[in-house]
Formats: C-alpha cells, sequence, structure tokens
C-alpha cells in the first residue's frame, strides 16, 4: 500500500482589478501533493472559488514515491 502522493509546482496567474481601476496580474506558484494532474487542477480551482480570474500556466511533477 501506497500513502504518498506526487509532488507538483503548479504555476498559474491571477487576473484582478487594483485599487486604480486597472487589470492586474499576479503570478505565483505552488507546491501540491495530489494523486494526477487533474486533481491539482481542481485543487487549485477549489481554492481560488472556481473564479474565471484564476489561469493555469503549468504543472510540473516534481517528485513521485515509487
Amino acid at each position: 500500500m501506497n500513502n504518498w502522493e506526487t509532488e507538483f509546482e503548479v504555476k498559474y496567474e491571477l487576473r484582478y482589478i487594483d485599487d486604480h481601476g486597472f487589470e492586474s496580474v499576479k503570478k505565483d506558484s505552488l507546491i501540491i501533493e495530489a494523486s494526477s494532474q487533474s486533481e491539482v487542477a481542481n485543487i487549485i480551482k477549489s481554492k481560488f472559488n472556481y473564479s474565471d480570474n484564476i489561469q493555469i500556466k503549468c504543472i510540473k511533477e516534481l517528485w513521485k514515491y515509487e
């Protein structure tokens, strides 16, 4: 039995309107443990309440227990 999940790096962009009314983009990344890339995408979307302002740019596998 394997209780370890794969670690993924997720790069994403969050678009929002700043205090001056201009559209801004925050680029960031997170490390997430999950069983698949689709699960990672669902975790990110859930974290940002399924907002249309979040765009996942890249999901890269970092480590996998074997």
